[in-house]
């Protein structure tokens, strides 16, 4: 169900016919505090065993569950996190939805997950539907670069993580594109490439214009001819990197090495060129960006920028918690240095290796 899907430790109390229990019996069942009880439920620290499993028991046994709506209506919070992409279909996002999925359990909170489809109508909606659950915070990979709506929800806790908007009023994490390229092209460079593509996404998300301006400012810092025909504009999918691909090829224009937006539309960009002859490495040096867990395991295996999405997960989760608990709510920018991971799409100009 593409709609709304989400990933959840604990589901809002289904109400029984019978009378509901209350965390006082859990309390009177198990042979301890009504305090104690909250911090098994939380899982917090410093609860013996012994008594961890006394409360889990009578839990299980008085078919207890913790009325989160109940909480809301007294203005407590539910300790649940609505977490917006654009695509679980895409690669990049399983890792980073981790991130956030693994801090936001430490903390005892649960974590709704919606698939907007990349549809900024769509995104509006489930945003709003989260409000409406009472939901205490929202993390967001926004699908368009200027949600409009954000601004009528800015005393909300709310960060943007990957996309963001470059706003006084909206904290975002993210990663540094411009060392990423930079770390892309350097390597280029000094394996003798001077001819270097560039195949990315349209500019519409913050990540792809950051990507195109850091190669064109780079391309002119190694003294690179910026040639405009070396230049290919799609989508971030395995498709469109098959297209952006046989575009290039069309235009006869002499390349070593291409850049792509990141590793699906590698993989689309080096089954075009084996289709039509040219070997990778040898003839054309291919960089990817992501580096998605199957980069490692293509053939052959692919050179690329890591983003390390699970630290933007986690760094994002710890953020906005510390913004609901009012600990700290300053606003923050924050990019994480990304790293470059050289396997086998790449090799130096004139090199029989492959």
């Amino acid at each position: 169900m593409k709609f709304f899907y989400s990933i959840i430790l604990k589901t809002f109390a289904k109400r029984s016919f019978r009378m509901v229990k209350s965390i006082k019996d859990v309390a009177k069942a198990a042979g301890v505090s009504i305090s104690t009880v909250s911090r098994v439920l939380n899982d917090s620290q410093g609860v013996r065993e012994e008594l961890r499993q006394k409360v889990l028991d009578a839990v299980q046994n008085l078919n207890y569950h913790s009325n989160a709506i109940a909480l809301a209506l007294k203005g407590m919070p539910m300790k649940t996190l609505g977490l917006l992409i654009p695509s679980i279909e895409n690669p990049f996002f399983p890792s980073m939805v981790r991130g956030v999925q693994d801090e936001a359990h430490r903390n005892g909170y649960t974590v709704f997950l919606c698939n907007t489809d990349g549809s900024g109508i769509v995104e509006e909606t489930q945003f709003k539907l989260l409000l409406n659950k009472k939901v205490d915070g929202v993390i967001l990979v926004a699908s368009k670069h200027t949600p409009k709506y954000l601004k009528d929800n800015l005393d909300f806790p709310l960060i943007m993580i990957d996309r963001y908007v470059d706003s006084p009023n909206l904290s975002y994490v993210t990663v540094d594109h411009a060392i990423g390229v930079k770390l892309a092209l350097d390597h280029l460079y000094s394996l003798g490439h001077r001819n270097i593509a560039f195949l990315g996404s349209k500019l519409v998300s913050s990540g792809a214009r950051e990507r195109f301006q850091s190669y064109k400012r780079y391309m002119y810092d190694l003294k690179i001819n910026f040639d405009e025909s070396l230049l290919v504009f799609g989508d971030y999918t395995y498709e469109s990197g098959i297209k952006m691909a046989e575009e290039l090829l069309k235009r006869k224009v002499k390349f070593d090495a291409i850049l792509c937006g990141n590793d699906l539309i590698a993989f689309g960009v080096i089954e075009v060129l084996k289709r039509n002859g040219i070997n990778v490495p040898k003839d054309v040096s291919i960089v990817g960006y992501d580096d998605i867990s199957f980069s490692s395991y293509h053939t052959p295996k692919l050179t690329t920028v890591h983003q390390p999405t699970y630290e933007v997960g986690q760094m994002s989760t710890k953020i906005i918690l510390d913004m609901i608990s009012g600990v700290d709510k300053r606003i923050k920018h924050i990019k994480i240095e990304p790293s470059l991971v050289v396997r086998e799409t790449t090799c130096r100009v004139g090199s029989v290796d492959k």
